[in-house]
């Protein structure tokens, strides 16, 4: 399993040392990290899951598709369902649709909202999987020397 950070940063035409520049990581740590000699500790994967707007997971190789990850697009989304919410208890308020209607989008919003901290959580749990992971195979590097 391969991490995505090469194909990411090409596909967003950046090189090395403009990523450098961008991130505040080192090129030749940078480099290391696209060739697989050295993994990212947790700061660095989030540096760079935000850099690409990507999931951490996604970022390893770990998952196939890349969702919202940055809390910028966390709050975006739950803004939008908010302001759903809120065009929707208007509307029923004005008469311009019925109650029972309202009702409808309102469990409708809550199942996005429901989904969206479902999602929160996973991403939440899998850095502290990706965490531990590292910590062991550190300690694990350090055992052998």
């Amino acid at each position: 399993m391969r991490n995505r950070i090469k194909e990411l940063r090409k596909q967003k035409g950046k090189t090395l040392d403009q990523m450098q520049d961008e991130t505040g990581i080192k090129r030749g740590t940078l480099n290391n990290y696209e060739n697989g000699k050295t993994e990212p500790k947790l700061e660095n994967w989030l540096k760079l899951a935000n850099y690409f707007g990507v999931p951490i997971s996604y970022l390893q190789g770990i998952e196939a598709k890349a969702g919202p990850t940055s809390e910028l697009e966390h709050q975006k989304a739950h803004d939008a369902i908010w302001e759903g919410m809120a065009k929707t208890l208007r509307a029923a308020s004005v008469g311009t649709i019925g109650w029972e209607e309202a009702y409808q989008d309102l469990k409708r919003y809550q199942c996005k909202s429901d989904e969206l901290r479902f999602e929160e959580k996973q991403e939440t749990q899998q850095r502290m999987f990706d965490l531990a992971l590292q910590t062991f195979k550190r300690r694990d590097r350090n055992e052998k020397r």
